[in-house]
């Protein structure tokens, strides 16, 4: 299991003190992992209802109980488009388990920031689970966002447990057998008291 190995324990005590002085998630920009396991709360989605797709307008708000998959990218980012099909399997193979998958579009050029594009986009790339414009990168600052493409687990408590940077597959580094991993036992373990 990822979670008792001792590079994993090691990452943790950093980003913990990390946490401690007010940062709640960032790597030195030098030196990103692709990898970072952790524990600290998910800050919330902002947006207005105009913002979502495929919410009929509700934001997504991280409930007890559920496992998030959050995942920020730009449609013009190659490297983004190479993930997609991985989170548009995990949401078909993990549909009826308490999950949801929720894309964060925070735009990287000006072709990007136009709201019909983007619905263009999500529509191409045939993505049905909820998109989160965020177009004034409010999102992005919020969790600290370095690099397109970054995925995110939230647990059921609504705390990020882990994060992959950049693509998943890049040079066979794994990244969907590790994120699908992490994501199955997040699943597995039990729902937080009420």
């Amino acid at each position: 299991m990822i979670f008792q190995e001792k590079r994993g324990a090691r990452v943790l005590l950093p980003v913990f003190a990390l946490f401690l002085a007010g940062s709640v998630h960032s790597q030195d920009p030098g030196q990103p992992r692709q990898l970072v396991l952790l524990d600290v709360p998910a800050p919330a989605l902002t947006g207005v209802p105009a913002d979502w797709t495929n919410t009929g307008g509700q934001p997504v708000v991280f409930e007890k109980g559920r496992v998030y998959m959050v995942h920020f990218w730009a449609f013009g980012c190659i490297n983004c488009k190479r993930n997609l099909p991985a989170y548009a399997a995990w949401q078909a193979a993990y549909s009826a388990a308490p999950f949801t998958v929720v894309g964060v579009h925070t735009p990287e050029t000006s072709k990007e920031r136009d709201p019909k594009n983007l619905a263009e986009a999500v529509q191409e790339h045939r993505i049905t689970y909820p998109v989160l414009a965020d177009g004034k990168s409010a999102n992005w600052k919020r969790w600290q966002q370095q690099v397109w493409p970054t995925v995110y687990l939230v647990d059921k408590r609504g705390h990020v447990r882990a994060y992959w940077v950049g693509e998943l597959e890049w040079e066979n580094a794994g990244g969907t057998r590790i994120m699908d991993g992490i994501l199955r036992h997040l699943l597995n373990e039990p729902a937080p008291a009420p």
